[in-house]
């Protein structure tokens, strides 16, 4: 597909083009010191329709622009079945878009995006999303001025220009909080912890050496149920979550993930994991058998100076009773007390979800960067 006669849109069809789809954000980068490389091993798979979860739920196709005979802009478009029955008919997605600072190159892949969606008979345009709301996703607006925590997106602040002059406009903004003050008043903590639980009959404690893949589908129905109500939620199905525990296990600590049981029963869950981010960019995209030890033992076993507050769950029936102050609670005073931890991400934080800001907040954490999904009729 022609455009504008300097641009040129195609679909990837081959691995030869999938590489080059792969490789070009390092052409738009190459002078970026906060961007993290992915790894090139992991995405292939997570692209790869035979070995992807999402294939699962849904269909893409993956296209490359060139710009004067040189590649400069990729992106997917996608639907998404579950979302389809969740949420509505009428959407289809884009993402993994990068480009140069072209318009042209912008509007010739959107246009190719929502021909491409169109024929799915879809009328509405949603992304940036890698593929999902719980996958990597939004475009980065606020916050340029420091590296991503793990699993976030980051992009140059002309693409937000590029799409609003194609005409798409916010449709929901995402917030990253960073908690950093590590002069706590521990006592008082505890004892605000020990109120919480008190005359509940119920225990908060760590996560258990084999317990993890024990658990892993009750913690997904919990994670369902209490994201339901959240914007563009959409059902993880069993093996979506189980990939997700897959690739999240070789960097729990037991230390960070948090159990709530009524008896036998879980009814509240977080999930903290080390911000391993700063080694994953001396990497650059390699995934050797060194480079993953490296990993490893960073997640592992090395000091932990950073962390994520990746997912927090607790189910409706238990959601007045405080049970998500109280893993916050019980995180803080680990990694105050037991760790060298000078940062700790909440992230992705929907910002209609203001009780859940403010508890944040209270902690003193502040929002440092925002992800924006973008919408536009077509």
């Amino acid at each position: 597909m022609k455009f504008r006669g300097q641009v040129e849109v195609i679909p990837v069809t081959t691995s030869g083009l999938l590489e080059e789809f792969l490789r070009l954000p390092w052409q738009i980068y190459a002078h970026d010191p906060f961007w993290v490389p992915p790894v090139l091993a992991h995405q292939r798979r997570f692209l790869d329709p035979r070995r992807g979860p999402f294939f699962e739920v849904g269909e893409a196709q993956y296209f490359l622009a060139s710009w004067r005979g040189r590649p400069a802009g990729r992106l997917s478009a996608h639907v998404n079945r579950a979302y389809d029955r969740h949420q509505d008919e009428f959407t289809g997605f884009f993402g993994f878009f990068e480009c140069l600072p072209e318009p042209a190159v912008a509007e010739a892949l959107m246009a190719a995006a929502a021909d491409w969606v169109q024929q799915r008979r879809k009328r509405r345009l949603v992304g940036p999303m890698n593929f999902s709301v719980y996958d990597e996703m939004g475009l980065l607006v606020e916050g340029f001025d420091s590296r991503p925590a793990i699993f976030q997106t980051h992009n140059p602040p002309y693409y937000q220009d590029l799409l609003t002059g194609l005409g798409f406009r916010k449709a929901m903004d995402w917030l990253a909080l960073k908690i950093t003050n590590r002069d706590i008043d521990a006592p008082a903590m505890e004892n605000r912890l020990a109120r919480i639980m008190a005359g509940q009959p119920l225990v908060l404690r760590t996560l258990q050496p084999g317990e993890l893949e024990r658990r892993a589908a009750e913690i997904g129905d919990i994670f369902n149920e209490a994201w339901e109500r959240n914007w563009g939620h959409v059902p993880l199905s069993p093996r979506q979550f189980r990939y997700f525990i897959q690739e999240l296990k070789p960097l729990l600590r037991p230390e960070l993930v948090n159990l709530v049981l009524d008896g036998e029963r879980v009814v509240a869950f977080g999930i903290a994991i080390p911000d391993i981010n700063p080694l994953i960019q001396q990497l650059n995209g390699r995934w050797s058998l060194l480079d993953r030890l490296r990993l490893l033992y960073a997640a592992r076993f090395g000091p932990l100076r950073q962390v994520r507050a990746l997912v927090l769950g607790v189910r409706q029936p238990y959601q007045g009773r405080r049970l998500h102050y109280a893993i916050i609670l019980r995180t803080y005073l680990y990694l105050a007390r037991e760790t060298p931890c000078e940062v700790c991400d909440l992230s992705l934080v929907p910002e209609n979800l203001w009780p859940w800001v403010k508890t944040i907040e209270s902690f003193g954490g502040r929002p440092y960067k925002t992800f924006r999904v973008l919408e536009r009729e077509i």
